[in-house]
């Protein structure tokens, strides 16, 4: 009897015991300091005009970009936290997005508005930013549509956090753009590339009927083909790529006796109001016309079940060995980017 009450009281105790600390919040401190920084020092932002069914794009369709900056050291960002910024040109002098590719350029102050020059990351969180309007210039320049103009921030000083990560070196006179220079990197910069794809921009599933007449001497290359699988999603993928704010081109290609492939690129350019497009060659050495449109949810319960945007297009090919005509339905597939980051070389 003894030993049961003794047992009964140790198992009361520890039952006790749990009961007392099964709802005690545990604390976990701060870092002893807190820090702002760049997230990435090279990231490649393009922004994707029309609509994005993966990501949301709307500050895209305004025609801005955010910079983002963060905070570590803390798990609960109490403080309003203002970083001061200035654009550093010289962090784009002997820049090379490759060993064999083109140089690093300052995007020219005409092409963008700052709306500020200070990033403010609000009590609550750990991500600011500040947001780049893009100007008219920057999309009616060839240049913009690939990787070339960079916005180069370098942050300057913080309030509400502790220090900028500036990194440590062990050099005089260290190059931010050197890992060499570097004991731990700094963090305290950002060469932010952008670049922009069009509305019409992306793959495609592309079914539709090819008529080919050959010319004279070559009629062995007469027929019909009809390119239209079981299910959407099986039909052949064709990736539109941009060529300017308002035109697209689409890569073709025929077949000649041999069964040698013969491209036929077209350029689709669109009206800026209701998405009609002309047709025309892309490349030389053949003709192209035709017409064709782009329309929202054109296609009903398309691939997923749901309604998708569909390009239209009519049109004619003349080429030294053969006639086409043409008609096609391509279904929006993607938008065709992903997030991109870039690791450049100085020279």
């Amino acid at each position: 009897m003894k030993r049961y009450k003794i047992f009964t009281g140790i198992f009361s105790a520890a039952v006790a015991l749990v009961a007392c600390n099964k709802n005690q919040d545990i604390t976990h401190p701060d870092f002893d300091y807190q820090t702002v920084y760049f997230a990435s020092q090279f990231p490649a932002r393009t922004v994707v005009l029309g609509e994005d069914l993966q990501v949301d794009n709307t500050l895209d369709n305004e025609h801005k970009v955010s910079i983002k900056a963060t905070m570590g050291g803390t798990r609960e960002n109490k403080n309003n936290v203002v970083i001061d910024f200035e654009v550093a040109p010289s962090l784009c002098n002997n820049l090379y997005f490759s060993a064999a590719g083109a140089k690093v350029t300052p995007m020219p102050s005409s092409y963008y508005t700052l709306a500020s020059n200070k990033i403010t990351i609000a009590p609550g969180n750990v991500l600011g930013g500040v947001e780049v309007q893009l100007t008219d210039a920057f999309f009616a320049d060839p240049l913009s549509l690939s990787n070339n103009y960079a916005i180069p921030l370098m942050m300057k000083s913080v309030q509400g956090a502790d220090s900028i990560l500036r990194g440590s070196t062990l050099v005089t006179n260290p190059n931010r753009l050197l890992d060499a220079d570097w004991v731990i990197k700094p963090r305290d910069f950002v060469v932010y590339v952008v670049k922009f794809v069009n509305a019409w921009h992306g793959s495609y599933l592309r079914r539709g009927v090819d008529v080919v007449k050959g010319k004279p001497g070559n009629s062995s290359l007469d027929r019909t083909i009809t390119r239209r699988k079981t299910y959407v999603e099986q039909d052949e993928v064709k990736a539109t790529t941009t060529k300017s704010l308002q035109s697209v081109e689409l890569p073709l290609t025929f077949q000649n006796a041999s069964g040698v492939n013969i491209p036929m690129n077209l350029l689709l350019t669109f009206d800026s109001k209701n998405d009609n497009c002309t047709i025309t060659a892309s490349g030389s050495g053949y003709t192209a016309t035709g017409t064709g449109k782009f329309v929202k949810k054109g296609e009903k319960n398309s691939w997923g079940g749901l309604d998708r945007d569909a390009l239209y297009l009519d049109y004619s090919i003349d080429h030294p060995l053969m006639q086409i005509t043409s008609k096609d339905t391509l279904v929006m597939r993607n938008r065709n980017v992903v997030p991109e980051y870039y690791t450049p070389v100085v020279k």
